[in-house]
């Protein structure tokens, strides 16, 4: 009886040291996060991808990233947005609107199956296998960049365009 004991405070020793290690890894996660999550996303490109930051001006789009309505970007790769840089201002908005949807959608929260409409009207699908999120065929390579009116997301690609759902 005494060792059941002994075994017992062990464990219980072990699962408060774990429990401890935990929640300090969480309180320096939301630390490094609070700082991001404070400022908007528009001023998240602005520090993150200046060719990006470029694309959206020229497209007029700073203003819905930077009011206080909730939006995901599901950013395009930097090649992507390169093959855009000549692009008119309409054309540029046409592209970038087929990678926002409104509402904030961690990557916990795009559900596999699920359709998300994007700005353009256009309907994004949800896949998720082996532990990779795939939207509409092109794979996430960063996710959860919070900010205060929404979540950024970077895809290893871009979004070919489509025919908007009525």
């Amino acid at each position: 009886m005494f060792n059941y004991i002994k075994v017992g405070i062990v464990l219980c020793f072990c699962l408060a040291l774990q429990f401890r290690g935990e929640a300090q890894a969480f309180m320096a996660e939301v630390a490094a996060t609070s700082k991001v999550a404070r400022m908007s996303m528009a001023e998240g490109i602005a520090q993150k991808d200046r060719l990006l930051l470029d694309l959206v001006t020229k497209a007029g789009l700073m203003p819905v990233l930077s009011n206080g309505e909730e939006h995901t970007l599901f950013a395009p790769s930097e090649q992507a947005l390169m093959l855009h840089q000549g692009d008119s201002p309409d054309q540029l908005r046409a592209f970038l609107e087929q990678h926002i949807v409104k509402g904030a959608l961690t990557k916990d929260a795009l559900r596999d199956g699920a359709n998300l409409k994007t700005l353009s009207g256009n309907s994004l699908r949800i896949c998720r296998k082996k532990g990779t999120v795939m939207v509409s065929g092109v794979r996430l390579e960063e996710t959860d960049q919070l900010y205060a009116n929404g979540v950024w997301h970077r895809l290893n690609g871009a979004f070919q365009p489509g025919k908007p759902s009525l």
